[in-house]
């Protein structure tokens, strides 16, 4: 009887039934967790590749707005350059003609100066008048 006593209770189908269950469960289980790690790293693939396309669709457009702004930026210094000369040759001809106007008030306000002292200090200071009154 120590036979009968180490043996389950309960019909011996229940016994197979249930071990068959387990088996198959064990084996589906361990399709699932394969199943799983091959989608996981199927599912990082998938992340890692949308978020480069992401990345790329994102950068281009910025890629083209950089160059436009550096582009303006060389237009921009350039026409920098080129009113930084021309305002030193404007403060240049302003100094120019303050001298100018300088002289012909000195001359003008000398109490004993002529009118032809006057044209020809005029004349002298301005080649243009002097080429037109030779004209």
């Amino acid at each position: 009887m120590i036979g009968a006593e180490s043996a389950p209770s309960g019909p011996i189908w229940v016994q197979t039934l249930m071990t068959t269950v387990a088996v198959l469960g064990g084996t589906g289980g361990i399709a699932a967790v394969a199943t799983v790690v091959t989608q996981r790293r199927k599912f990082k693939a998938d992340t890692a590749d949308v978020l480069t396309d992401t990345a790329l669709t994102l950068i281009d457009p910025l890629r083209a707005r950089v160059a436009d702004l550096e582009a303006e930026t060389a237009r921009a210094r350039q026409q920098a350059i080129a009113a930084n000369s021309e305002i030193s040759e404007l403060r240049a001809a302003v100094h120019e003609m303050t001298m100018v106007i300088r002289r012909w008030r000195s001359a003008i306000l000398t109490p004993d100066v002529t009118i032809e002292e006057l044209r020809r200090i005029v004349a002298s200071s301005d080649p243009s008048v002097h080429r037109d009154h030779h004209t």
